[in-house]
């Protein structure tokens, strides 16, 4: 009995050497892997200890796989994760420079139609008030076309209705300064003191007080017949004259009146090309501030919205470049600890043919 018990303890003893020396064979090739770092020291503990609680070396290169197929299942779970992450954030910057792009295009565009309607907004104002100038300039001359084309017909008439008067009253004076001359025409008298101040003072009544002949009757100092009769002779040329000149206002008005038609349909004219112009400056200048408004308030919504986007493309843009920097870490580490766990698969399962 002593003999059975001494033999089970030798041979246990035995195994324990065999496993002990398997053990620190591992323990010596994977001290001397090139790739050494936390995950290696603790993985080599990991080995030692399940090798020194399974005499098969076997069970441990099972749950060795089991650990790297677990890391490679693992990557494949990141992979997928990864490339879906990846997608949805490269859609949404795809997505947001395309909006980014368009809007600064569109920025651009305004600022430049800005600046441009802004351009023809202050010619048309300038056009604006020229026109209003030559309206304002065009409704004067008018004005002082009829006015003066008024004037000038009252005149006429006034002139007119004076004639009229002193022809009547040369006529008077004539007649009796010929009756006169009649009576006193053998006797060669000289008229009376009397008859000479009527006749002066009715010379001044129908000529006016500063008419050379008034002047020339007032000094005369001598009214025989030959003067009487010669005086008689300027009083007809001027009452000739007078009449020729009545005959003549219908005539002087009719061109008076053609003149002023003419000259008034040519401001007329040119008043109603120039206030069409005038309204159409208007309308324009109306649908370009429209237009400057819209403009405007579009610009200043794009202001607001461009480094709102610009801002969300730059987050979305980190975000991916942290997706991919960690991605990248961890399918680095992963894939440096599937190396590690092949080369301890290998030197363990060297054990086996041992």
């Amino acid at each position: 009995m002593k003999q059975v018990t001494f033999l089970f303890i030798l041979i246990t003893l035995t195994i324990q050497t065999q496993l002990q020396t398997k053990v620190d064979s591992v323990m010596a090739q994977m001290d001397k892997m090139a790739l050494k770092n936390d995950f290696s020291k603790q993985l080599a503990g990991l080995i030692e200890l399940k090798m020194l609680q399974s005499s098969y070396v076997e069970e441990v290169l099972k749950e060795i796989k089991v650990i790297r197929d677990q890391l490679i299942a693992d990557q494949s779970v990141e992979d997928q994760e990864y490339a879906k992450k990846i997608g949805q954030l490269n859609v949404e910057i795809e997505i947001l420079e395309i909006q980014t792009e368009k809007l600064a295009t569109e920025l651009q565009r305004l600022n430049q139609q800005i600046g441009e309607l802004n351009e023809d907004i202050s010619k048309l104002i300038g056009t604006q008030q020229s026109q209003e100038k030559q309206l304002s300039t065009l409704n004067s001359k008018e004005e002082d076309i009829r006015n003066q084309y008024k004037s000038e017909i009252e005149s006429l008439k006034q002139r007119t209705t004076n004639n009229i008067k002193s022809i009547d009253g040369l006529n008077e004076m004539i007649a009796k300064l010929q009756q006169a001359v009649f009576a006193e025409q053998n006797k060669t008298t000289i008229l009376s003191q009397q008859h000479t101040k009527q006749y002066v003072d009715d010379l001044r009544n129908s000529l006016g007080p500063n008419h050379p002949l008034t002047a020339l009757v007032a000094v005369t100092t001598k009214f025989d017949v030959p003067t009487v009769t010669r005086i008689i002779q300027l009083l007809e040329n001027i009452r000739d004259q007078r009449i020729q000149e009545n005959s003549g206002a219908d005539e002087y008005e009719a061109k008076v009146t053609q003149a002023y038609q003419v000259t008034l349909k040519e401001v007329t004219e040119v008043r109603e090309r120039l206030s069409a112009d005038y309204s159409r400056t208007l309308v324009t200048l109306k649908r370009r501030n429209e237009e400057n408004a819209l403009s405007t308030k579009s610009r200043n919504q794009i202001q607001k919205d461009l480094p709102i986007a610009q801002d969300l493309l730059q987050q979305y843009r980190n975000e991916r470049e942290i997706v991919q920097s960690n991605y990248n870490l961890r399918s680095a580490k992963r894939e440096n600890e599937v190396k590690i766990i092949t080369q301890a698969y290998t030197i363990v399962a060297q054990q086996v043919r041992v």
